[in-house]
């Protein structure tokens, strides 16, 4: 019979080899687990570093679309984690791949970073948009005659993360919706985003799901905890669900990802999940825990 919410650190030596010789592959969330926002979180470096000279194959599985790819390679190599551009996974690449396969020709309404745009753009993906917030108004008529201002062309509607996200640019996106023949796609469903301790700030997900009640549409998911994801993964590098693990600080997102594809599961708590919302989530319980990333690396092997 499987365990669950096993506390690794507590495992004996023969318990980790065994733990050790289950995987091949791992799949690590970034924010939260690695680092909080801009600052590393002790230990996970040397983690990574260690499982990937134990010849793991690791990717790093990010829902944050507000860097660009380089960004990505930068900020790890600056905490010092060896990473290639190739395992790196955030659902702009997804989501740009997913609209390239579907032969997309049409623009995008795209309510999302400056990150997330530059690389569509540089996919041949056009948007109708650009960054920022759609100006102000101040009565219900100017309102209506900005809503109905749309570009005909658009054929898909893509949202992430947007701080420049407002009331007229949410109904645009419901607006272009009613064509069934739009496309709709998102980046991660996090409904809160860690950037420093004690501090959560509202995610994408908020708004997702009001476009997808307004709209009447369920949306494509390029992010955790959509399988488009693994199908993404698998086009690089072959996965064995069984013998691959996740690690993740949020259920929602990382656990139920893991779920949904099948992987083993371990909970770190230095980001937003506590062990009591394990408890809680029946469905997605990891079958390990840690307090951080880096409470693995005294109980790995040395090279």
């Amino acid at each position: 019979m499987t365990q669950y919410l096993r506390d690794l650190s507590t495992l004996h030596k023969e318990e980790m080899d065994a733990f050790l010789a289950s995987f091949d592959t791992v799949l690590t969330d970034c924010d939260g687990v690695l680092w909080l926002t801009d600052t590393p979180l002790e230990g996970s470096a040397h983690v990574i570093n260690r499982l990937k000279e134990l010849g793991k194959k690791v990717f790093l599985v990010s829902n944050n679309c507000t860097l660009t790819l380089d960004g990505f390679v930068k900020k790890a190599s600056t905490f010092g984690i060896n990473v290639t551009k190739d395992e790196i996974i955030f659902p702009t690449l997804v989501a740009a791949s997913y609209l390239k396969e579907q032969n997309f020709k049409k623009k995008a309404y795209v309510l999302a970073s400056s990150a997330m745009k530059e690389i569509l753009k540089s996919n041949e993906i056009m948007f109708s948009n650009d960054v920022g917030p759609d100006h102000a108004v101040q009565t219900i008529p100017d309102f209506r005659k900005e809503i109905h201002d749309l570009d005909e062309d658009v054929g898909a509607v893509v949202i992430d993360f947007d701080m420049n996200i407002n009331y007229i640019k949410l109904m645009k996106a419901v607006l272009h919706l009613r064509d069934p023949d739009c496309f709709f796609i998102v980046g991660g469903l996090d409904v809160q985003i860690p950037v420093k301790d004690n501090l959560n700030i509202i995610g994408p997900g908020c708004f997702i799901q009001t476009v997808e009640a307004l709209s009447g549409r369920k949306a494509v998911v390029a992010g955790k905890p959509g399988l488009l994801m693994k199908e993404f993964i698998s086009k690089r590098y072959p996965i064995n669900p069984e013998r691959t693990v996740m690690i993740g600080d949020t259920i929602s997102m990382d656990m139920q990802l893991g779920t949904n594809c099948g992987f083993q599961k371990l909970l770190v708590f230095s980001g937003v999940a506590t062990l009591e919302d394990a408890k809680k989530n029946i469905a997605n319980l990891p079958h390990y825990y840690l307090k951080t990333l880096g409470d693995l690396l005294p109980i790995l092997p040395s090279i």
